[in-house]
């Protein structure tokens, strides 16, 4: 069967950038790349000049620009041009942005760091237009050979597992950290993945069963001499990249009283745990068919910077 997916060549980009200097640099790396690249620095002439005329495959907008900000920009290419792919880029706080990523259904949002990681930026691209969005390693370089496979079955070992997969990673100095996320995932996985229970009542979870192989949760990790990378699988497929929006916005938005409105909540908490504790947070989800939740650290503070948010959906 002949493959439909496009080559690089036959890919079209628009990159939209009021600055000079990160428009052209972006535009270089992608030409490199080997895509097809368009650029706009603004709204306007991306869709008068750029969307009218050509296919593009993915639209990468910058959020602030004068006379349309890139929500604005790509709801218009939402509507207009279903089947491009949007992605915004910022060198702001994307905290800010939750309450307009919830509104806008915007899941990508990629940050300006110095350095600028281009790697990151290629391996989020590739995802979206290949259509093939689940892997860790798809944030290493090829032949990479520290990969170590784990199935997680029982409900009452999910702390020892969380240790059992820190412990095969380099030392860091996070690890107590690191051990809390991979116990609040793992748990989302299995009781909200799989087992279908209901966050409202947590005291009434048993946790003494054994899943079946079918319904084992799949982790994999990496590293390499720049990050490490953990990814936890399950074949449930439940999660929506509006649930996840939607309790991030609400950890961070401020009530009357002026405490989060989402202090309370019995659900969410571990995706707002994780992003406060990690580097990049990655969400993929095939509805009803698996969830895969990709941690990645770098051993240094190499990329200076806000953190990103990446939730794919398809």
């Amino acid at each position: 069967m002949t493959s439909t997916v496009k080559s690089r060549k036959e890919t079209s980009l628009c990159v939209v950038d009021d600055e000079d200097e990160i428009r052209e640099m972006i535009v270089d790396h992608l030409t490199d790349e080997g895509y097809r690249v368009f650029a706009a620095d603004n709204a306007k002439t991306a869709l008068e000049e750029i969307l009218c005329k050509h296919p593009v495959d993915l639209i990468l907008s910058d959020i602030n620009m004068p006379v349309m900000k890139g929500f604005e920009l790509l709801n218009k290419v939402r509507e207009a041009y279903p089947a491009t792919k949007r992605v915004l880029i910022t060198a702001y706080n994307v905290e800010d942005y939750f309450d307009l990523a919830l509104k806008y259904n915007i899941g990508n949002i990629f940050v300006k760091t110095t350095p600028f990681n281009f790697q990151e930026l290629a391996a989020i691209l590739e995802n979206l237009l290949s259509g093939d969005i689940f892997g860790v390693w798809k944030y290493f370089a090829p032949n990479n050979t520290t990969l170590k496979s784990y199935f997680i079955k029982q409900g009452k070992q999910l702390e020892a597992d969380a240790q059992r997969i820190v412990s095969n990673l380099p030392i860091i100095d996070t690890t107590n950290k690191i051990e809390l996320v991979l116990i609040e995932l793992l748990a989302n996985a299995v009781f909200y993945g799989i087992r279908k229970e209901s966050a409202e009542k947590k005291e009434e979870w048993c946790y003494n069963f054994e899943l079946s192989d079918s319904e084992a949760i799949a982790v994999a990790s990496m590293y390499d001499s720049e990050k490490f990378a953990v990814s936890i699988t399950d074949n449930g497929g439940r999660l929506k990249k509006s649930d996840v929006l939607y309790w991030l916005h609400r950890q961070l938005a401020i009530d009357e009283k002026g405490l989060p409105l989402g202090i309370f909540d019995s659900h969410g908490r571990g995706f707002f745990i994780a992003r406060q504790y990690i580097d990049r947070l990655i969400i993929n989800i095939d509805k009803n068919k698996r969830t895969e939740i990709v941690l990645i650290n770098y051993f240094t503070e190499v990329f200076q910077g806000f953190k990103p948010i990446y939730i794919n959906e398809i």
